[in-house]
């Protein structure tokens, strides 16, 4: 029997509290106080609950932010139980922060994610239709928690414009340029042989690993080649005005493409 999800926001002391537990039990790490996260959501933040049965199995957490002289909605955690993990509850969460937004007068979400972690890619880029054109290195410093354990903690900072309709894949050419020569190891693990920087292509396509915990716990120094080989080409692509726009899974060679087109 399958349940449906009752998605709520969330602004009572005893619900937080419950928020806090299910951040430690995914992220690993300490939980974000109540006292920040109450004042939040007095002060134009959102926290949005998803519940199956009256239980909470995942969480959205986000907060005002400023910068260059515009309001928009910083999201900072989005959290799913393990037992409800890929099951689009993440989706759903974020379209129902999408509508509580727009309830409060926000028209952009931003929010940042590790660029290797290929189901968030997929949540973000694919099916939410945000863009990235901005690579921060190292963004929190070390955190704990075996997520983030190993890799230093890059990330994209991801742009949604929220008053507007999900659009539909743009019209990309067939053949985007492959700047990345990609092969198999013997554990079956991409590894990046090649790449070049120099392009004049409009659209390109940059592979990322389908499974970046996996191959952490099994071949760390191989995670951090990816790492530090993706970080040099992103943050190149992007200072010459190229963005993430899609994504494109290819699952049986274990990777995925990132979309990136010129910006007019």
């Amino acid at each position: 029997m399958t349940h449906e999800l009752h998605i709520k926001s969330l602004s009572t002391l005893e619900e937080l509290q419950e928020v806090q537990q299910l951040e430690t039990l995914v992220w690993g790490m300490d939980s974000i106080p109540t006292h920040q996260t109450l004042t939040a959501v007095k002060n134009g933040g959102l926290v949005i609950g998803g519940y199956l049965d009256e239980q909470l199995v995942g969480f959205q957490y986000s907060f005002p932010g400023f910068k260059d002289g515009k309001v928009f909605l910083c999201s900072h955690l989005l959290a799913i139980h393990p037992e409800h993990q890929k099951k689009g509850y993440g989706r759903l969460l974020k379209l129902a922060q999408k509508e509580e937004a727009l309830k409060k007068g926000y028209d952009l979400i931003c929010w940042t994610y590790d660029p290797l972690e290929s189901v968030n890619a997929n949540l973000n880029i694919g099916k939410l239709k945000a863009v990235c054109r901005t690579y921060m290195e190292d963004c929190y410093g070390k955190l704990e928690g075996s997520l983030n354990e190993g890799l230093s903690t890059d990330r994209f900072m991801v742009e949604w414009t929220i008053n507007q309709d999900l659009q539909a894949d743009a019209n990309l050419p067939s053949e985007a340029a492959q700047l990345v020569t990609v092969e198999k190891d013997e554990q079956g693990f991409p590894v990046i042989t090649e790449y070049r920087l120099d392009t004049y292509a409009d659209i390109i396509a940059i592979p990322i690993p389908t499974e970046i915990q996996k191959m952490k716990k099994e071949n760390l120094s191989l995670a951090i080649d990816w790492r530090s080989k993706t970080r040099e080409i992103f943050k190149y692509l992007f200072a010459q005005g190229y963005a993430v726009v899609g994504i494109e899974r290819i699952k049986e060679d274990n990777i995925q493409h990132y979309i990136l087109q010129k910006q007019k």
